[in-house]
């Protein structure tokens, strides 16, 4: 599937919710192998780490140097089988996780949308919190949204890896 020339471009919000919509958009593109462009910054307290497997911003300034340096695709992406998630997060320390309790798989699933805790279960915040403490899903003010990109297919071919 390929995105029209006009929605590679993506703007950011001012507002947290905004921001995890674009966080969200920004995942949803690069799981598309499209690599939007885009200059700002997401918030000056966000710690860019948490994002640096996502498209960077263009311009100067701020972390964005070091982000667009840092960045590749496949530092933080999920694959989904058939009631299980594997995880591999290469931002930091690398670390392979595999999520196979139905309400943590839930929870990472619903928050593919930013979605606001209030209207998690009892169980579902302790997921998420869980989740939050692996960081695979980033919160701003009371809504959070899961971070990984799908892989759904290679970005370059297997005999090359």
């Amino acid at each position: 599937m390929s995105l029209p020339a006009a929605d590679r471009f993506i703007t950011l919000g001012e507002r947290p919710e905004d921001t995890l919509t674009f966080v969200r958009r920004l995942r949803d593109h690069l799981a598309e192998g499209v690599v939007p462009q885009w200059s700002g910054d997401l918030l000056p307290s966000l710690n860019w780490l948490m994002v640096c497997h996502l498209p960077p911003p263009s311009g100067e300034g701020g972390n964005a140097d070091k982000w667009r340096r840092r960045f590749r695709i496949g530092l933080c992406y999920y694959r989904q089988g058939p009631g299980f998630i594997q995880i591999k997060d290469l931002r930091e320390d690398p670390v392979t996780l595999l999520l196979d309790d139905p309400v943590v798989v839930g929870v990472f699933a619903r928050c593919l949308e930013p979605t606001p805790l209030r209207l998690l279960s009892a169980g579902e915040a302790e997921a998420a919190g869980a989740l939050m403490n692996e960081r695979l899903l980033l919160r701003l003010g009371d809504s959070v949204v899961t971070l990984p990109h799908r892989m759904k297919r290679w970005p370059i071919p297997a005999y090359a890896v």
